[in-house]
């Protein structure tokens, strides 16, 4: 039987395999460009997934992401620096790989998309390989910390940061025992799944 904290492993490794950020699987790369210091970001430049799975000797990762989101990376010009960053995410456009868990996922025993409809993210700090701020997810608001490879350059702006969130932190309280409290997550601004 795999442990929480075996699978909590095995889930880091496998994110980089599943949402890996080599274009190998047909993804387009590019940085987005940046017009009066500001980089606008959505699902034609960037994508927002995840990945989790059940608990137990068969966990059967599932991946899935969401298809609509905006929001912006604000950007200093001058010393090709991140200065904050900001999404909204459509929790109604969630997907998966397959329609009966995306029917569940948004369902109250997830996300509960009608009743918590958007999902937000706002920078409160910035760090060379880091991004800090508050995610508001099922209504609930926390601080997270997310490591992140920042590029400013003249071509635009490019951020990756793969991290994982225990989902009960934010009321997403369904079964423990039968699905994984963590969930790891991909948000790739400059890359086109």
């Amino acid at each position: 039987m795999i442990t929480r904290r075996l699978w909590a492993a095995i889930c880091a490794a496998a994110i980089g395999t599943l949402f890996g950020l080599s274009v190998s699987r047909g993804e387009t790369t590019a940085a987005v460009p940046v017009a009066g210091g500001t980089a606008a970001i959505g699902p034609e430049n960037s994508k927002v997934q995840f990945v989790c799975a059940h608990v137990g000797a068969k966990p059967d990762p599932r991946k899935g992401g969401f298809a609509k989101f905006s929001g912006n990376a604000q950007v200093d010009a001058a010393t090709k620096s991140l200065k904050s960053l900001a999404l909204d995410i459509d929790t109604n456009s969630l997907w998966t790989e397959f329609d009966k868990l995306t029917t569940h996922l948004k369902s109250p025993d997830f996300f509960e998309v009608r009743r918590f409809p958007t999902a937000k993210f706002e920078s409160t700090k910035i760090e060379p390989a880091a991004i800090t701020g508050k995610l508001t997810l099922h209504g609930v608001t926390k601080e997270i910390t997310m490591p992140a490879t920042i590029t400013v350059s003249d071509a635009g702006v490019r951020i990756a940061s793969e991290f994982t969130i225990n989902r009960l932190d934010f009321g997403i309280n369904y079964d423990p025992k039968k699905v994984e409290e963590k969930v790891a997550l991909t948000v790739v601004v400059g890359e086109k799944p």
